[in-house]
């Protein structure tokens, strides 16, 4: 079975950062529910889930699009001819 073929260069976009910053503060606002158990907290973390869940759909596409040959034709692979043995 051969290596997948790679059509783009993977980069730090800015929905990789926005992905970061969202896990940053889900992790902190389930901190503090942990820490001091309210309802606030617990919307925070919540809403914090659901604006991960957006953007990683959204980067899950990024993605796609480095080595799906549907949304890359006509292009060659960055990672040429390399066989896996």
């Amino acid at each position: 079975m051969g290596v997948a073929k790679i059509y783009r260069t993977p980069v730090e976009s800015a929905r990789h950062e926005q992905l970061k910053v969202q896990c940053m503060e889900y992790f902190k606002a389930m901190e503090k529910l942990i820490d001091r158990p309210s309802r606030r907290y617990a919307e925070q973390a919540r809403k914090a889930l659901i604006n991960i869940k957006k953007t990683a759909h959204h980067r899950g596409l990024e993605l796609l699009e480095l080595y799906a040959p549907s949304m890359n034709q006509g292009k060659e692979p960055i990672n040429g001819k390399l066989q896996h043995d």
